[in-house]
């Protein structure tokens, strides 16, 4: 048997991505079925501790975005260079606080972690469905602000989804800013 030629390979690309699409609510199968809307992903409730389970090192936006205006790049390093946007390790939170807030309890936590050679264990509050790509760097590129998608994260102690990630959402954004609106930019 021989293989599918690449037109037949992007036809079952192109099927799957309209299925994706009926299944998130952009396209209705049939104009006059009466399916039930897709809900969006659920958003935890209690945002986890950071940066871990227990929130044994708290971390305050409020203070690091807020008050010190510390830019979300310092400690999301690879936001403009990669798809992820990182998470800062202990050595890196150390670069500052080796020096800064030393008599505070939260900090002589960290600093205990970080001399035991514990790693930091950061909670996901953020994230989109594994059938996404999602690059940060090119929404950075795009000067994207990052509290369009995270919300003001430098007005709360703690970090919350406040609105889901849906498929709707991402296009009317890309609407707005005249980007891409082909499915294979997010759908690959």
């Amino acid at each position: 048997m021989s293989r599918p030629g690449r037109s037949a390979r992007w036809t079952g690309v192109a099927l799957a991505l309209v299925a994706i699409a009926i299944a998130f609510g952009s396209f209705e199968a049939h104009p006059q079925s009466a399916a039930a809307p897709v809900p969006p992903p659920a958003i935890a409730e209690v945002p986890p501790g950071q940066p871990s389970p227990a929130g044994e090192v708290p971390f305050n936006h409020q203070i690091h975005a807020g008050q010190f205006k510390i830019p979300c790049l310092d400690c999301h390093a690879y936001a403009d260079k990669s798809p992820s946007a990182g998470l800062p390790s202990g050595r890196k939170c150390m670069g500052c606080h080796k020096f800064v807030g030393k008599d505070k309890p939260e900090v002589q936590i960290l600093v205990k972690r970080f001399e035991d050679g514990q790693p930091l264990r950061w909670e996901r509050v953020f994230a989109v469905p594994d059938f996404i790509y999602f690059s940060h760097r090119m929404h950075v590129r795009a000067k994207v602000e990052c509290k369009e998608c995270h919300g003001d994260v430098a007005a709360g102690k703690i970090v919350r989804q406040e609105k889901p990630f849906t498929m709707g959402r991402c296009l009317t954004c890309h609407e707005e800013r005249n980007a891409s609106r082909d499915c294979l930019v997010c759908h690959k």
